[in-house]
């Protein structure tokens, strides 16, 4: 499950991008379960790209765990590789393996499950377009990200209203994100 888990975060090698508009650099925060707490953790956000073939993840930002709680500042927005195509930016806060370092970039396939031993399965870190790349047609009905501002933001996960396939996000303090063990999780299922 930790596998399949970890594979839906960062899926494979390609990448697609839109362009990106500056944001000041945004505290995100929040709990971390007592199961996920300990020495030598470090927080990251992962991005998922889902517009490219294969989808991929993006690591950008980086902070700490301490005292139950973690805390990431973003320098600024996520670079065009860690963007959906169409305009929303979708970061998953994970919490890495004592002694494990990644860079920002975009992740190889092979990361492993073991390097991950907490995520914010229920919120993510939102970045969202000034223009959005909206099919002719317009927006689908109940669209979330129409429901972000433009920059970065938080979105806590919410089943569609229409009892669609898939969850979209609804906002929610950047200071309240939730951690929770990577076995025990229920990963919003946006894409």
């Amino acid at each position: 499950m930790i596998r399949l888990l970890l594979l839906a975060i960062v899926g494979g090698a390609g990448c697609e991008h839109a362009k990106a508009g500056p944001t000041p650099g945004q505290t995100l925060s929040g709990s971390v379960d007592a199961a996920v707490q300990g020495e030598g953790l470090t927080a990251a956000v992962f991005w998922e790209v889902a517009t490219g073939s294969p989808d991929c993840a993006y690591k950008f930002g980086e902070g700490i765990v301490t005292n139950g709680r973690f805390s990431i500042t973003l320098p600024g927005d996520p670079p065009t590789e860690a963007i959906n195509s169409f305009g929303i930016g979708v970061g998953i806060v994970v919490v890495l393996a004592p002694g494990v370092t990644l860079p920002d970039g975009k992740l190889a396939p092979d990361v492993l499950a073991a390097d991950i031993v907490g995520i914010s399965a229920r919120n993510s870190v939102i970045w969202r377009a000034k223009t959005l790349d909206l099919p002719e047609s317009g927006p689908p009905p109940n669209w979330w990200p129409l429901g972000f501002p433009q920059g970065l933001a938080c979105g806590a996960c919410t089943p569609r209203p229409d009892g669609g396939s898939f969850d979209g996000f609804a906002p929610t303090a950047c200071d309240q994100l939730q951690i929770r063990a990577v076995n025990t999780a229920s990963v919003c299922n946006w894409t």
